[in-house]
């Protein structure tokens, strides 16, 4: 008992980082992957491919589940999968197909902790609000340092705005669903592979399977659709839903690394100070409001 509380109690410290750099290189990958594969192509295999490997791990495990599966919670676990598997996908995508810069898409989805507690998260001081408003300066300014904001069209932010509400809602959903983050991730992957399946039949497939295709697309079924998203569930079901959309934050700062370190982009003075900015509010935003406050005025 002793060392399985001491792994629990490891995972739950080391979760948000391996999160953090899971789900900031699926950006890189879904850039790769696309250069092959139309969008709705590229979503189904990413769904079925997850679902499936999820499948594999519960057979293995041989977990078995404590939570009955009733209608109540099956409707709650549809819900969730087509708010964060098909909706949030599928608008993040459009956003960028729709010709909007992924650093202004960035700056959207940076709403999301502000967003997630307009929707009815968790409550929060005045403080904490304005912290969450500071960290959300720090990332426009390191997108801008960035030199990514170059395009806007109507309908790239009305997806973009779309995915942020997605995944606000989906990640307050999903705190209410008593499964374990396999469960449930493997349900909402088997929801969202129906719907992917049946799009692609309507609009059309198109895949060119490239070795860099077949790399992309297993990075993205295995590291980012299954490692984050179960990482991601986890931390949603031990903590309070704004915690942990707060760390989407990090994620534009994060991708931005990753493209320095594959695609040598530039990184600029103001793009760190961002990044700080960010860094700082986080760290403020997981003190107790009356500590949160002091440090602010100090």
């Amino acid at each position: 008992m002793t060392g399985l509380w001491y792994s629990m109690n490891y995972l739950e410290r080391l979760a948000p980082i391996l999160f953090l750099l899971m789900w900031s290189s699926g950006a890189i990958f879904v850039k790769m992957g696309l250069e092959n594969a139309s969008v709705w192509s590229f979503l189904t295999l990413r769904a079925t491919g997850a679902f499936l490997l999820m499948g594999v791990i519960y057979l293995c495990f041989k977990i078995n589940s404590k939570t009955k599966l009733t209608p109540s919670i099956l409707a709650r676990v549809v819900v969730t999968g087509l708010l964060l598997q098909v909706f949030y996908q599928a608008f993040y995508f459009l956003s960028i197909r729709y010709e909007l810069s992924p650093g202004l898409v960035s700056i959207v989805l940076g709403l999301q902790p502000i967003m997630t507690i307009l929707f009815g998260g968790d409550k929060a001081s005045p403080y904490k609000l304005l912290i969450l408003l500071i960290g959300f300066s720090g990332l426009g300014l390191a997108i801008f340092g960035a030199k990514d904001v170059s395009q806007v069209t109507p309908l790239g932010v009305s997806f973009a705005i779309l995915s942020v509400m997605a995944i606000s809602i989906g990640s307050l959903f999903q705190k209410t669903i008593p499964m374990t983050p396999l469960e449930s991730g493997m349900l909402q992957n088997g929801c969202a592979s129906i719907v992917f399946v049946a799009t692609s039949l309507i609009i059309g497939w198109h895949v060119n399977w490239s070795p860099n295709f077949v790399f992309s697309l297993s990075w993205m079924i295995v590291v980012v659709s299954t490692g984050a998203v179960l990482l991601l569930f986890y931390m949603i079901q031990r903590n309070s839903a704004s915690k942990v959309s707060v760390l989407f934050y990090l994620v534009p700062i994060l991708t931005m690394f990753f493209d320095f370190i594959i695609f040598d982009t530039e990184i600029t003075t103001t793009t760190i100070m961002g990044a700080l900015i960010v860094i700082a509010s986080i760290k403020l935003f997981s003190l107790p409001s009356r500590r949160a406050s002091e440090k602010m005025l100090s």
